[in-house]
């Protein structure tokens, strides 16, 4: 085993003690579950952006933006989860106008500038979850050419154990 292979070991098994059994359970049952209220009543009451970037990564997002924005607006969603919601809403499509609001995403245009104008207004902090974009470095060069504050494409190295 080579020294990333190391570290990506190291980094699962230390990520699955900061989510509880009980927390793992319900990510792997989000994607069965048909009762939406129940799955934002679970992120409203999580205390952990571990947790919730999780869930987020776990939703089928076609089933709506309900749960991405409860995610987005609880007080324990920390810099690194704001990302992850943002690039797996696709945001910086929107930000860049590639796709611009029409009668058909009105609830994921609103989503996108909501989680845009949060990044912008330093409204998540710093927390303990990391969170480095995929893109390459002639992507990161159009993305500072076009004047995409640094804030949406960043790479975010959380306060984690």
């Amino acid at each position: 085993m080579d020294r990333q292979q190391a570290g990506s070991t190291l980094f699962a098994a230390l990520y699955a003690i900061m989510i509880s059994d009980i927390e793992r359970k319900q990510i792997d049952q989000i994607q069965y579950e048909e009762d939406i209220d129940k799955v934002i009543s679970i992120a409203k009451s999580s205390r952990s952006p571990y947790f919730l970037q999780q869930y987020a990564m776990a939703y089928n997002w076609n089933d709506g933006l309900a749960l991405p924005t409860v995610i987005a607006n609880n007080e324990h969603c920390d810099l690194g989860t704001a990302l992850t919601l943002f690039w797996l809403a696709e945001g910086m499509s929107y930000f860049l106008k590639e796709i611009e609001r029409n009668e058909f995403n009105n609830e994921w245009a609103d989503f996108c500038e909501m989680i845009v104008r949060n990044l912008n207004n330093n409204v998540y902090a710093c927390g303990p979850v990391s969170f480095k974009p995929n893109i390459s470095r002639l992507t990161l060069h159009k993305y500072q050419k076009a004047g995409v504050p640094s804030v949406l494409f960043s790479e975010v190295q959380g306060a984690g154990i």
